[in-house]
């Protein structure tokens, strides 16, 4: 193709990229992760001890009684005089577990955009289609002919990157940065560069570390490229940009012992083996993820449909192979293959020093994604242009049962909204919605919650609220309590046990993760 078909093609991948995010990110709501997202970047801190809590600086106070959704709904807004950047470094500090770099830029998407659900997701969108541009420009230095279009169907097309890409968080800007750093690097050995791209370098990289702790991983394979072959980058510049860029993150990196040793309500969470697991599987997964067809956790779709993508992988591996003989990888395609091999086995020995159950989270090897596809397309650029086009279209063809699935459920396990309206929904005014969650959980349901209704939280690791004390004071003179169970990370819930004792339970919904339960007083009109 000439350069203007080149670009053309390329604004249509990005286009299609566009529709099919914006299409998946409008049709269902926020859950939990997301949520906690937007209370940090308007500077409210949702984690700490309740001893610790400054409601003066936006902290979560939990409420000693019942309260309007709007009352819970203030920690998910910009408050009035607007806090400052600052603000939402403290609350990331004491709240959370990665660094700030995406909320400060969430804080500022936020000030334009507004709290909307879609104003979240579009910053997500945002970055992951500043990625294809990229996409291209690597694979055209390391690869052959027709491996930049497959890479950006690939990424354009995966269930994995538009789930994503559409989620309130910052897993597409770890993308940008790995592709950034990625392409910086290439320039760099291949034509040694300036002062400019130096810079640029050092900017990638801290970006990088101050977005996700685990871009560590393939920053270390890009790094150990660099040493092992430098090119026209020569070492001792190299290792000048590491100094630098260890001087930018320095000043957060410094509270890093703090921020991790703090307690959090969700403390210790990734140490709870989950339900059914088996590490190997897990570990297969872990790595295969980015080829089937399928989101993370949507274990729904039809397997037919999982192994047909995964086949047709094998197929271009087997077939790019055949092709290579005895031919050795090139430099350059050696080092995406040491990037995608690094984000994922890094997690795996996170767990196996920590003890932590970090493999059954796909999203902790999502830094490999990007080095993923590049690779893949790598293998088809070995075929001849019309069995690429075929095996692309196919594994295209794979992925659209996933793609339905996400854009109809994407948190099957955990649907915030329909939770919300379930308990809502029938709830009178006389009524107490109990919600029994951690607060991103209550503040969830709370946005969600289309009724004028009254609300309480039970937030068992803050230990404000006592069996049956605390209950019998927020149930008095109410007719009947909703009572609503979800995302509690593993907390016991005394206060549902006394409710199914003590009063007439009039009817139950389930999901996978959340009940909410309707509770009558026994005899009485009141409790």
């Amino acid at each position: 193709m000439s350069s203007r078909q080149q670009l053309w093609t390329l604004l249509g991948i990005v286009g299609l990229a566009a529709v099919l995010r914006l299409v998946v990110a409008r049709h269902d709501g926020l859950w939990a992760d997301e949520v906690f997202s937007i209370a940090i970047a308007t500077g409210h801190s949702l984690e700490h001890p309740a001893a610790a809590a400054r409601p003066e600086r936006g902290d979560f106070v939990e409420p000693d009684h019942a309260v309007s959704p709007e009352e819970f709904r203030k920690y998910l807004k910009h408050d009035s005089p607007l806090e400052s950047p600052a603000r939402v470094v403290r609350a990331t500090l004491l709240s959370d577990t990665s660094p700030p770099m995406y909320y400060l830029l969430l804080y500022a998407w936020t000030l334009l955009a507004g709290t909307s659900d879609i104003a979240l997701r579009s910053l997500s969108i945002f970055f992951s289609l500043l990625c294809l541009p990229l996409l291209v420009l690597i694979a055209r230095q390391v690869a052959r002919s027709g491996t930049s279009f497959a890479s950006a169907v690939l990424f354009a097309c995966s269930p994995l990157a538009i789930y994503y890409s559409t989620e309130g968080r910052m897993y597409s800007l770890v993308w940008l940065c790995v592709l950034a750093t990625i392409w910086v690097s290439l320039v760099l050995h291949q034509r040694g560069g300036g002062i400019g791209f130096a810079a640029l370098w050092v900017v990638t990289s801290a970006a990088g570390f101050l977005t996700h702790y685990f871009f560590l991983f393939p920053w270390l394979a890009t790094v150990a490229f660099l040493v092992i072959c430098p090119g026209k980058f020569e070492r001792r510049r190299l290792f000048g940009c590491i100094l630098l860029t260890g001087l930018a993150i320095l000043p957060w990196y410094l509270v890093l012992p703090q921020s991790l040793n703090g307690w959090r309500v969700t403390q210790g969470w990734l140490k709870m083996e989950p339900g059914g697991f088996h590490r190997w599987r897990e570990t297969r997964n872990f790595f295969l993820q980015f080829f089937l067809a399928r989101g993370p956790d949507l274990t729904r779709i039809e397997k037919w449909s999982s192994l047909i993508a995964l086949a047709l992988f094998a197929v271009i591996a087997a077939m790019a192979a055949w092709r290579l003989r005895l031919r050795m990888f090139t430099q350059y395609q050696i080092m995406l293959l040491l990037v995608f091999l690094s984000a994922c086995a890094g997690p795996i020995v996170v767990d196996f020093i920590q003890h932590t159950y970090l493999v059954a989270k796909p999203r902790y090897a999502i830094a490999a994604l990007p080095a993923a596809y590049l690779v893949a397309a790598v293998a088809l650029g070995w075929l001849d242009s019309r069995a690429r086009m075929a095996i692309l279209a196919l594994i295209v063809c794979a992925w659209i049962p996933s793609i339905v699935s996400i854009y109809y459920s994407r948190v099957p396990w955990l649907p915030m909204r329909k939770i919300a309206r379930a308990a809502s929904d029938n709830c009178r005014a006389t009524d107490l919605i109990l919600v029994h969650s951690i607060p991103s959980g209550v503040l969830s349901i709370a946005r969600y919650a289309d009724r004028p209704v009254a609300i309480a939280s039970w937030i068992g690791q803050l230990k404000n609220r006592h069996t049956p004390e605390s209950l019998q004071q927020l149930a008095h003179g109410r007719t009947g309590i909703v009572f609503v169970k979800v995302h509690d990370v593993g907390e016991p819930a005394p206060e549902e046990a006394w409710l199914r004792n003590n009063s007439a339970l009039l009817n139950e919904k389930h999901f996978e993760m959340g009940t909410v339960s309707d509770f009558r007083p026994k005899g009485i009109d009141t409790f």
